[in-house]
């Protein structure tokens, strides 16, 4: 019991001690720069604008680009709503990028803070509508998301299943997406402006039988300012179908207000 209370005051002065930021580079949005995110949304009121960059070299020697526009809005206490899409080329075109500028519209709900003996928990779901180039069918996905920490490393699970709602020949009805991976911030105590992050992802293949692409990405935040966070990062799928990304990147900018 004593070990228990000294944990949490030494917490709670060491985050009184950290500055305080409008927009957090410890916290993990997805995309930002990888897929893995936290169980916390951003604080009541708040607003963020985040975009990014992203290549994909597959090993059939195809390159994708793909700009990932999106708005974070702290709607209510431990509640964000999410607005997004992806614009990409396949490869090369706009014109061949079939569901290119799909509309998603989703919201994060934080049920717990993080205490010695629970992890912080989210629930999230998402709809994406069919706006883009030769898209039909309204997607559905529901997630939920497990953060938990020990010492200065925090450890997140993602786990999410989306309905497709209009499957083609072979595309399965439902697919299902896994990450797990960790975050630990760099230069604690002197400088705390960085968190390095990785992780290990699956996702089931869209077609009936095909091989699950499987693979590792590590990506970094950087606090540029008390409003502003960039990111970056790599990886690769190791395993899966023929087609699956060789190596894949990401820079991007997340602004608060």
């Amino acid at each position: 019991m004593r070990y228990s209370l000294l944990v949490v005051i030494s917490t709670l002065l060491w985050l009184g001690a950290q500055p305080s930021w409008a927009l957090d580079h410890d916290n993990l949005d997805k995309n930002r720069p990888l897929r893995l995110e936290d169980a916390y949304p951003i604080a009541k009121g708040e607003i963020a604008l985040e975009g990014g960059s992203r290549f994909v070299d597959g090993y059939q020697g195809k390159t994708r680009f793909v700009f990932q526009p999106q708005i974070l809005f702290g709607a209510f206490y431990n509640t964000q709503i999410e607005i997004g899409g992806d614009l990409f080329t396949e490869p090369t075109t706009l014109e061949s990028a079939e569901k290119s500028g799909d509309l998603r519209v989703g919201a994060l709900y934080n049920f717990n803070t993080e205490t010695i003996n629970l992890p912080a928990l989210a629930a999230k779901v998402e709809v994406e509508f069919p706006t883009g180039l030769r898209s039909r069918g309204v997607d559905a996905t529901v997630g939920g998301i497990l953060t938990r920490s020990f010492g200065r490393w925090r450890t997140h699970l993602n786990a999410e299943y989306t309905v497709v709602g209009s499957a083609r020949g072979t595309e399965r009805n439902g697919l299902y997406r896994l990450a797990a991976g960790v975050s630990y911030p760099l230069g604690y105590p002197m400088r705390f402006r960085e968190t390095l992050i990785a992780d290990v992802f699956t996702r089931q293949s869209e077609l009936s039988g095909g091989r699950n692409p499987t693979g590792v990405e590590v990506g970094l935040r950087h606090q540029f300012s008390s409003r502003v966070v960039l990111d970056g990062g790599i990886g690769t799928e190791f395993a899966g179908p023929s087609d699956r990304s060789a190596i894949f990147g990401t820079v991007g900018l997340s602004i608060g207000f």
